[in-house]
């Protein structure tokens, strides 16, 4: 029988929201044949199906990629790909004071996440309502046309915060959204006041990214830049 090369995991990694530790391998011929396809598609969902495939492949122990953040996928992916192409990544770059662009070596194995996984998620919004929320599930953002698709900003913010808000808690009664029609969150959260959508999107805005961090001297004109890329796609 001829036998099957590289199938077996060799490397740990921690999934940022849990702290739990897996083991992973790195993409095979056959994984990254489906990501570069899916990449050269132009299609955003396809490309993003992929890169979620590639991690239930790579990874070998159980995980339910339901239950993965954008963050989690994110750095997750970069890990698997930094073992599996290597970790020195070529990017050219505009200088940040004479905007001539060099070409700098990035090692992506130095992903970081950023922010404070233990931000509270409870938002009262009034004396009577709050809600419960949680950082977006890669799939549901997948998932969701309207969050991928052309609609404004405002729709996609919209839409978004629905994905996030778990529960809706009164005085009387605790309403888990994801038993209630979707109108009816959307027209919910429609229904909100300036102050108290604000008070939501700053929840957002407080995710957790992920982050390289690089430094590099402009050749051009001795200026000393911080690049903080944040945009993983960069690296693909």
């Amino acid at each position: 029988m001829i036998p099957i090369l590289n199938d077996k995991p060799k490397y740990e990694m921690t999934i940022p929201s849990t702290g739990s530790s897996v083991r992973f391998r790195p993409y095979l011929v056959k994984e990254e044949k489906v990501l570069m396809m899916a990449f050269e598609s132009k299609d955003e969902k396809a490309s993003l199906r992929a890169v979620i495939d590639t991690i239930k492949s790579c990874v070998d122990d159980d995980i339910n990629t339901d239950k993965l953040h954008l963050f989690d996928v994110e750095y997750m992916f970069t890990k698997i790909r930094g073992k599996s192409t290597g970790e020195i990544v070529e990017l050219s770059v505009p200088c940040e004071s004479c905007e001539q662009t060099s070409e700098i070596s990035v090692n992506i194995d130095d992903v970081k996440i950023k922010g404070d996984m233990k931000v509270n998620s409870n938002i009262v919004l009034n004396d009577e309502i709050s809600i419960d929320m949680d950082w977006p599930l890669y799939n549901k953002m997948i998932a969701n046309d309207k969050i991928n698709d052309s609609a404004s900003e405002v729709e996609q913010l919209i839409e978004l915060i629905c994905e996030c808000i778990i529960s809706i808690n009164t005085a009387d009664d605790v309403i888990l959204v994801k038993d209630e029609p979707k109108e009816q969150l959307v027209r919910f959260v429609e229904s909100m006041t300036s102050d108290q959508f604000t008070k939501v999107k700053d929840y957002l805005d407080k995710m957790p990214v992920c982050e390289v961090n690089h430094k590099f001297k402009c050749p051009h004109c001795g200026h000393d830049n911080e690049l903080n890329i944040r945009n993983i796609s960069d690296f693909f």
